[in-house]
């Protein structure tokens, strides 16, 4: 994950904090009661308190340009699920033996905000915050704004800096167990009437059963058979059948409609990555992915289209449970084109 730039410029400051405010309403005071009086020990008390001022702000603008700040989010996050987001603050603040910095990083999945403890001894200290993502979609440069009233709070200075890495909020969905679909399902544990699994070559093991005659030597498991004292055959799932190809069309009447198959294809993913499944998903436009990783970003970042858009007319043509070795299935909030599934 990428450390954000930290060359931009201090921006403008804030309206200063309470320190300030009540540091301000005592040099009023000081200087009415010096007019009033004309007692030159009180002009003298306001001399200082305005230089210890200066000094504050001076100070607050040198401190705030030393600041190096490192925002690390993971890199994928479920919509609607915690997350941990970090920051780790770097800086020279030697008047005070302990200051304040407040990180912001503004952004459309959420805002996250850490207030950070900064020893001069050590000049860095890190935190650490849960945060919730509300909005799917791949976000990159998001804002980060640090701010601190070092050392009297007089200005509240900030520094705009930008967040070089990457976020993919992924679109929220509920685990399922099963999935069936006319002509095969995933997901069905061996010995479930819902399981159209056959056996033959492969190399992910579907069950062990007792031996009949015609079954090849090779797959006797000779441990089951020992234990149990009964021959007994491992079967294997075939490799064809562990094949799934999802075709999503973009087309909805709504984005409520749009974000439920979005949620159900993540769901499949799951699913697909549980059960390990080949899984590849064909976008519009016959873009086809087959890297987990890779189609876990497109599914954030996908958006609604309109007008017939669709699939590229690709979801009209492809056969539900059909098109070729494995299993493909068109996800569209259209009845009509969507292939019938059964969720578990």
């Amino acid at each position: 994950m990428s450390a954000p730039a930290a060359g931009a410029a201090p921006a403008p400051s804030l309206a200063p904090g309470r320190m300030g405010l009540r540091l301000a309403v005592l040099s009023a005071a000081i200087a009415l009661a010096a007019i009033n009086t004309g007692n030159n020990l009180l002009y003298l008390m306001l001399s200082l308190v305005l230089g210890l001022a200066a000094v504050s702000v001076a100070a607050a603008r040198l401190a705030v340009g030393t600041l190096a700040v490192h925002v690390r989010l993971p890199d994928e996050a479920v919509c609607g699920r915690p997350m941990v987001a970090t920051v780790r603050v770097r800086g020279r603040f030697r008047f005070l033996p302990q200051t304040w910095i407040d990180v912001t990083l503004a952004g459309p999945p959420c805002s996250i905000r850490w207030t950070v403890a900064l020893p001069a001894a050590t000049g860095q200290a890190a935190a650490a915050v849960q945060a919730i993502p509300v909005r799917r979609g791949l976000y990159e440069r998001l804002p980060v704004i640090a701010s601190t009233g070092y050392p009297l709070d007089l200005r509240i200075a900030r520094r705009r800096l930008a967040w070089e890495g990457s976020l993919a909020v992924l679109p929220a969905f509920e685990p399922i167990r099963s999935l069936r679909w006319p002509g095969g399902s995933a997901g069905a544990r061996p010995g479930e009437a819902s399981s159209p699994r056959q056996a033959g070559a492969g190399v992910d093991l579907r069950t062990l059963r007792a031996y009949a005659p015609g079954d090849d030597a090779r797959r006797i498991d000779w441990r089951s058979t020992a234990r149990s004292g009964t021959a007994m055959v491992r079967e294997f799932d075939r490799d064809e059948e562990r094949r799934l190809r999802l075709v999503l069309d973009t087309e909805a009447p709504s984005d409520e409609a749009f974000e439920a198959v979005v949620s159900l294809a993540a769901a499949i993913a799951d699913l697909a990555r549980r059960e390990r499944l080949e899984l590849s998903l064909e976008l519009p436009g016959g873009r086809v992915l087959t890297d987990q990783a890779a189609i876990r970003r497109a599914l954030a970042a996908v958006t609604r289209s309109e007008g017939g858009a669709g699939a590229d007319g690709r979801a009209g043509r492809v056969p539900p449970g059909g098109g070729g070795r494995g299993s493909s299935l068109v996800l569209s909030a259209d009845p009509a084109r969507a292939t019938p599934l059964g969720v578990g």
